[in-house]
Order: C-alpha cells, then structure tokens, then sequence
C-alpha cells in the first residue's frame, strides 16, 4: 500500500464488497441458516447501512440488515483483536519516509 489512507479504504472496501456480495445459489443451500436467537444489528451499523442507500437505492430491507449485521462483525472481530484496548504510543508507529523517483512529476 501506497500509505495509510489507502491501506484504510481497501480494508474498509474490503468489508463493504464482502457484505455485499452475492452468495451463489448452491453455496447458499448448504450453508446453516442463522439461529433467530442472533443478536440484531445495533443502532449505530443499521444507521451506516442505510447511508447506503445513497449510493444505491434498490437496496432492500433485508440488504441492509445484512450489511449492518457485518459492520457489527467487523466491529467484533476488532473488538476480540485488542481486548484490552491498549494505544500505541506515538512513537510506536513505523516511520514513512515518501521519497520521489525519476521525473514522475
């Protein structure tokens, strides 16, 4: 990655595509269906899903729900990766040096 803003918009495209990703037909019977007993999405990822709508109106209802039950994943999973919510220091982050090459101007 070029630096940290594109490093930050594959991984949050990343999440985005994989929310919105159709699942193909023969995986989909196979795969078990989720316990109504699952938590619901939260307040917070329904009102970023719908924000999506701006950008594609034919979203359903059950589209939304999907993505903000990924954001609400995605937020887990960060969750589980610093249990302790430790922050670096700001000298813990690795040094970029941006040099320019040739005559790419």
């Amino acid at each position: 990655m070029k630096n940290r803003r594109s490093f930050l918009a594959a991984v949050v495209s990343g999440g985005t595509a994989l929310a919105l990703a159709k699942i193909d037909p023969a995986v989909a019977q196979s795969s078990p269906v989720p316990s109504p007993s699952a938590k619901p999405p939260t307040a917070a990822s329904l009102a970023i899903a719908a924000t999506f709508q701006k950008f594609d109106g034919a979203l359903s209802d059950a589209d939304l729900q999907a993505i903000a039950r990924a954001i609400d994943a995605n937020n887990d999973t960060a969750r589980s990766l610093n249990p302790k919510k430790k922050r670096l220091a700001n000298g813990a982050a690795p040094a970029v040096h941006f040099a320019v090459t040739g005559n790419d101007r």
